[in-house]
């Protein structure tokens, strides 16, 4: 090619500071203006200013020989965004491309420039570094594009036009002024405006762009088609972005759409205008189907980041600008798939250019070859506002802007880009194409049907959809499968599952997990264990209501002893729940393998058991022992009224206060636990695979504050326990015969000992779920058993095991007068020993403290006596003359 490129820098050059000298500083237009210049003719280029004015010049292919512009040079000049900063800059730079290569093709040879009168002419490009300033681009016409066109080096001027319908806007009043018919008039074919203001009014002004108001239309129309029922708006301050979006409530109503929001965002967004507008749009309420963004460049890349953050990806996203720009799908990577944009060109369209011969497609690669970068439809505009220039010059067969003008205005022109007419304002009449990146980020025309190059996919698919097909293992690992639309992998392998969403999703076998359930052998010991206690229990209250009155039971208190039997046995009652078991609190879902929200609702029997068995043991504990604590405090209440000298009868009422208010006190506690902090059932993950799936796990009953309620519990228990063992103590020498201190003293140390050692071995096993079921269960066991066994089966063997010649008669006649009587009686003979001695002691204390003998054996005789007096009485006032000769006929082997 026969090219020369010189960048100028306005700073080195004293002709090109005077060329924007009245450029006000305060409008933000800077002075330093790059220039490009491009042409056939190098030499009348540099003429005019020294090469070292223009820094760096790079070298150009040498000029062809073959052609000769014997008719002279054509001057094509325009403002352009030239700097990296500029706002326009990514797609000013793909239109300047695009220009530069038909300049460069028209110039060399075999066309060899423009024909015109017979003559070949070379084409000199100017392109005016505009800085994406408005205020720069009139000084550039003015001071930069006007003296061009009047210089006597050309024989003919005309205009190409920037990028952005409101740069462009900029040149049409200078260009072809409505308000003075003197001035002069030049014909500007813009390739990179569609706003009708640009054109309408002006008509030596065209555009090859259509309307922005007719952007949107093939693609409103097709997603209507599709399904789609609401639509939104977001549009970015500014003339072209602000015109097309303009257009969507008027298609909305054509194609009974409900239009749901427009939303006006500052020019060149930011995620921190484009996130609140993202999520506010992914709201239940609103959530429109189709999703339209009126920004360029950088606000598209910001405006899927936003999408991104909020999780919500629309039905169609549909841009007006950004569809097929390689900065687009740079910035934001396979996002990009699926997203939809509109376009008046596809380089798959049929379509060739009359002026240098390139079909759509040849452009397409031609482009890509030479500027590394894709080529857009901006680009193919861009190349045919030259293309269509040329030809209208060529048409006209002359320079003149009206007879050029005029051929614009009626014809229609073959180009790269389309067939090309223009309507009553200069604008190209050329449909709009609707595009769509299919998943290999190749751009595909998906409307009209007549152009399409692939289906339409509507609904787009959902970020984990994407991520699914794109970042995740699902389609590449060991285990093979198919991403489906919510994400997940359904997997090809029978017995493999789906794991995890989007990005993380991937085909998986589950392990087989280990739940550490309690072994059925152990629970059965459990249930075993509860069966012995339990008939215990039960066989104990039987045994104690038929015997009641005999002397060692009445003796004894029989409510009590049916108490303390009731007691134990809803302690072992307590075995039951400690071996419920349960799963997880939450399902799984069956294709995923992953927990769900969904609560489990058979956990909650094992919630009701897990609550059940502070309960169960509590509250048989505090039965148990409130009938033990009763018993030895109504026999400290007699021991105490006779050492006074009083005659005093103790009755059930007088002791079953502190029963109720002990019974009442754990009831209180354990209502409070149960509605503040319940215990339940969770499953606490102890080992997991590499997937993240648990292989192991174990369940328990917890709360979160579960030792508030548990500590007062121990302390009520563990004040009772003492004050017992303090009143077995105080009762310590009453007659063996009369009360049970002995044996209650037994158990209430026994089971202190139980429970101070089950309590490091719990702690040991805690992980063990077996070896922890199996010491709870012996505690709760051995807790009851004991009690029962150290109760009863001294009383049962009293009664039927331990003969006796005494006769009920005779002990009252000891008691009457325990000196007279004699007896052989082994049994008689200890237990008359025994008193003599504790009667021998109060003697000895009886002297001491300067008493009489009389008096003192007195004392003794009524202390060993009051129990039973006080026993008698009750019997007599309860047993009819019926009942006591059957009670004989039962306890004959105690009365014997």
């Amino acid at each position: 090619m026969n090219v020369r490129f010189l960048v100028v820098t306005a700073t080195t050059a004293a002709s090109v500071m005077m060329l924007f000298a009245s450029v006000d500083a305060t409008t933000g237009v800077t002075r330093s203006t790059i220039i490009n210049r491009r042409g056939a003719d190098p030499t009348s280029i540099t003429s005019s200013m020294e090469i070292t004015a223009f820094g760096e010049i790079e070298d150009a292919a040498p000029a062809n020989d073959e052609c000769t512009f014997d008719g002279g040079i054509i001057s094509f000049s325009h403002p352009m965004s030239l700097k990296s900063a500029d706002t326009f800059f990514s797609i000013g730079s793909l239109q300047l491309s695009a220009i530069e290569m038909m300049i460069d093709e028209i110039n060399t040879s075999p066309r060899c420039g423009v024909t015109v009168g017979g003559k070949k002419h070379g084409i000199h490009l100017t392109t005016f570094g505009d800085d994406s300033s408005n205020d720069k681009v009139a000084a550039i016409v003015q001071n930069g594009m006007i003296p061009l066109a009047e210089s006597t080096e050309y024989v003919g001027s005309f205009w190409v036009g920037p990028y952005s319908s409101g740069l462009t806007g900029s040149m049409s009043p200078l260009a072809n002024s409505t308000d003075d018919p003197t001035a002069g008039k030049t014909v500007l074919v813009a390739g990179g405006a569609a706003s009708t203001s640009v054109f309408a009014g002006y008509p030596t002004i065209f555009g090859t762009f259509p309307p922005s108001e007719l952007y949107l239309a093939q693609a409103i129309e097709a997603l209507a088609k599709a399904g789609a029922k609401s639509a939104a708006s977001v549009f970015e301050s500014a003339s072209f972005t602000k015109g097309v979006c303009a257009a969507l409530p008027e298609l909305a109503d054509k194609f009974d759409l409900t239009l749901q929001a427009e939303i006006e965002v500052v020019s060149s967004p930011t995620s921190v205008d484009l996130d609140p507008v993202a999520r506010n749009l992914s709201m239940v309420e609103n959530d429109p189907d189709i999703v339209v963004a009126c920004v360029y460049d950088q606000g598209c890349a910001e405006w899927v980041g936003s999408l991104r953050k909020s999780g919500w990806s629309p039905r169609a996203q549909v841009f007006t600008v950004c569809v097929g720009m390689d900065k687009f799908t740079d910035a934001v990577g396979t996002d990009a798939m699926y997203m939809m944009g509109v376009s008046p060109w596809d380089p798959s369209l049929d379509m060739r250019d009359q002026v240098v011969g390139w079909s759509a497609m040849e452009f397409s690669e031609l482009f890509l070859s030479t500027t590394q970068r894709t080529s857009t439809y901006h680009a193919a505009s861009a190349a045919a506002s030259v293309g269509t220039l040329v030809q209208a010059i060529e048409r006209a067969d002359s320079f003149a802007t009206d007879a050029v003008a005029d051929v614009l205005a009626s014809q229609e022109f073959k180009t790269l880009y389309g067939l090309l007419s223009f309507d009553a304002n200069g604008q190209s009449q050329a449909p709009s194409l609707h595009l769509q990146y299919d998943k290999d980020l190749a751009v595909q025309t998906v409307y009209p049907i007549e152009f399409r190059s692939a289906e339409l996919v509507y609904p787009m698919p959902t970020w984990d959809a994407r991520d699914c097909n794109v970042l995740s293992r699902c389609l590449t690992g060991d285990e093979k499968g198919v991403c489906q639309e919510d994400g997940s992998c359904k997997c090809d392998s029978e017995g493999a599952i789906s794991s995890g969403v989007g990005s993380s999703a991937k085909c998986v076998y589950i392990p087989n997990e280990d739940l550490t359930y309690v072994d059925t052998s152990l629970l059965f010991v459990g249930y075993i264990l509860f069966a012995i206690q339990a008939l215990l229990s039960i066989a104990c209250t039987a045994w104690t209501v038929y015997f009641r009155n005999c002397r060692i039971v009445r003796a004894s208190q029989p409510l009590f002893l049916c108490l303390i039997a009731c007691g134990t046995f809803m302690m072992s009652l307590s075995i039951i729940p400690v071996g419920i078991q349960g799963g997880y609190r939450y399902l799984f879902d069956p294709i995923t393998g992953m927990q769900t929200d969904e609560p489990n609702t058979e956990i909650r029997s094992v919630d009701a058991a897990c609550m059940a068995l502070p309960w169960l043991f509590s509250m048989g504990f505090a039965v148990t022992f409130s009938a033990l604590f009763a018993k030895i405090l109504r026999i400290k209440l007699v021991f105490q009224a006779s050492r006074n000298f009083v005659r005093k009868q103790v009755g059930v009422k007088d002791v079953a206060l502190i029963m109720v208010a002990v019974i009442a006190l754990q009831a209180i506690v354990l209502i409070a636990w149960n509605v503040a902090d319940p215990l339940v059932w969770r499953r606490e993950v102890l080992m997991e695979d590499n997937n993240g799936y648990p292989t192991k796990s174990i369940g328990t009953c917890s709360s979160n504050n579960g030792l508030a309620f548990l500590i007062p519990l121990i302390v009520i228990d563990a004040l009772m326990l003492f004050y017992a063992l303090y009143l077995c103590f105080v009762t310590r020498k009453v007659s063996a015969e009369y009360q049970e201190g002995t044996w209650i003293t037994a158990s209430i140390l026994s089971i202190l000992q139980i429970l101070v050692l089950s309590i490091p071995i719990l702690v040991i096993v805690d992980n063990d779920n077996s070896a922890f079921y199996f010491v709870r269960v012996a505690v709760i066991f051995l807790v009851s058993t004991t009690v029962t066994m150290l109760i009863f089966f001294p009383k049962i063997y009293k009664l039927h095991f331990m003969k006796t010649q005494q006769g009920r008669a005779k002990r009252i006649g000891f008691r009457a007068n325990p000196g007279q009587v004699s007896s052989t009686d082994p049994y008689e003979s200890r237990l008359r020993s025994s008193m003599n001695s504790d009667r021998e002691k109060r003697l000895s204390i009886g002297s001491d403290e300067g008493i009489t003998s009389s008096v003192v054996r007195k004392v003794a005789f009524e202390v060993d006596a009051a129990i039973a007096n006080s026993q008698e009485e009750e019997e007599n006032e309860i047993v009819s003359a019926t009942e006591k000769k059957t009670e004989i006929d039962k306890c004959a082997d105690d009365e014997v």
